[in-house]
């Protein structure tokens, strides 16, 4: 290469960024409805009837940001806050707590840094026909991941339908603490989650493993020791699944296992009184029209009881149907069931009927319809 080729070569380089392109939007959803819940695992308690934010997605506002830099480069960053758009107040800790993260994209794939999803929650929400929010969401029973916090993602580029996306933290569940060993008894939780799934046509097959390890003094904060220190022990996660579209219905199955070294001390779950956990999901999508379709899936678990009683056993099946006006605004209707065997209900390991950031309270019915509008 010549001097003046080398030059012109520099030039462009250094001048890239005065030339990049940049584009900042505001998305998000407001979903409203009405939901009615029953049959609580405390006969005690009365049937609630009430008007819902997020009865099928969560009402959520969010900043999406991409910036081009050349050379195939492209930087972004998404700020997402969850929204009560029944009251109008902040959930889920108030500021950007859904998602907020900066990303590099480019031939490599992409790289992002901060809170997001975990690989081990996007497969099972897209295998499962009514997602991983609504009324009749999988993961009432199914046992599942969420967001971490501090970490790194990565995802490969698309290899004619192939592709791997992976994540890692050193406490997803909040900030690591002095040393790295958190106070109370599973602490500061490591954690790597990595999903290979091929993608192509009507095809989509997934296999998700995860692994979560627990960093603890084994002490509280006044110094004193807990019953129990996860301090090295580990949760390990397997999944599989996929969905087939047929045309006429789209068919999706899905099987779990998640393994304890002493209890699930995973946050995602709530589990802790309970160990190993075998799930299973059978679902199908059929569509109605040009605009309905109709949603229904079945989804069991069966966890291990640390304090050595039976099985705890939990299953729900769902019918939905969700009904375009738009490609932005949707009416739905989702009615759901819960059987929780007594096990489940006397060691607190039983499954309700939630959606979105509302909890399920312990109910084990629930019907929900309502209107979404996304932007």
């Amino acid at each position: 290469m010549n001097k003046n080729s080398l030059a012109v070569a520099i030039a462009s380089l250094l001048a890239a960024p005065a030339f990049a392109q940049s584009d900042v939007s505001i998305f998000g959803t407001v979903d409203m409805g009405y939901r009615w819940s029953g049959n609580n695992v405390d006969p005690t308690v009365s049937s609630r009837s009430r008007i819902d934010s997020g009865t099928s997605v969560p009402s959520r506002l969010g900043f999406r940001g991409t910036e081009k830099l050349g050379n195939g480069l492209t930087a972004g960053f998404i700020l997402e806050a969850a929204v009560d758009a029944a009251g109008g107040a902040p959930l889920g800790g108030g500021g950007f707590s859904r998602q907020a993260f900066v990303s590099l994209a480019g031939p490599f794939g992409s790289v992002a840094l901060g809170r997001q999803y975990t690989p081990g929650y996007l497969l099972p929400s897209a295998i499962a026909p009514l997602g991983g929010v609504t009324v009749g969401q999988s993961h009432d029973v199914y046992l599942p991941g969420s967001r971490w916090g501090n970490q790194i993602g990565y995802v490969t580029p698309n290899w004619s339908g192939f592709s791997v996306a992976a994540g890692s933290t050193l406490n997803g569940y909040g900030e690591e603490s002095l040393g790295n060993r958190g106070l109370g008894a599973a602490g500061d939780v490591h954690a790597l989650s990595i999903v290979p799934q091929y993608r192509q046509g009507p095809l989509l097959v997934g296999l998700h493993l995860q692994e979560l390890r627990a960093k603890s003094t084994g002490k509280e904060a006044d110094g004193t020791s807990v019953p129990v220190s996860y301090d090295g022990k580990k949760v390990r996660v397997f999944d599989i699944g996929g969905t087939y579209d047929l045309g006429p219905a789209k068919l999706a199955a899905s099987y779990g296992l998640r393994r304890a070294d002493v209890a699930d001390f995973s946050a995602d779950t709530g589990s802790i009184a309970g160990k190993d956990s075998h799930q299973w999901l059978l679902g199908v999508t059929v569509p109605v029209g040009a605009a309905g379709k109709v949603l229904a899936s079945y989804v069991q678990r069966r966890t291990e009881v640390v304090a050595g009683a039976s099985d705890a056993r939990a299953g729900q099946w769902a019918l939905g149907y969700d009904h375009a006006l738009s490609k932005r605004t949707s009416l739905y209707g989702t009615y759901a069931s819960i059987h929780n065997n007594r096990s489940a209900r006397d060691n607190a390991l039983f499954s309700s009927v939630g959606a979105g950031y509302n909890a399920g309270d312990g109910y084990q019915t629930s019907f929900a319809a309502g209107i979404r509008h996304s932007f």
